[in-house]
């Protein structure tokens, strides 16, 4: 798994896309305080995408979303 990541501020989102046995890639975000451990992600599900690119897009834009709009 290859982290991407996207900073704001003092706000951290990583994205990935992880392959699923017989669905494709789960596009999948998590983002955080920088100054906060791991453990206190918050989890943001994209959904499931035919190709890892296109999971990969759907990723990065639900990131950038969430950093704008600060859902954590």
């Amino acid at each position: 798994m290859t982290d991407k990541v996207l900073q704001s501020g003092t706000h951290i989102a990583r994205y990935d896309a992880v392959e699923k046995p017989d669905e494709g890639y789960e596009a999948q975000v998590f983002v955080r305080l920088s100054r906060e451990p791991e453990i206190a992600e918050t989890y943001i599900p994209v959904g499931i995408f035919p190709t890892e690119e296109e999971a990969l897009a759907s990723a990065r834009e639900r990131a950038e979303r969430a950093l704008k709009e600060h859902e954590f």
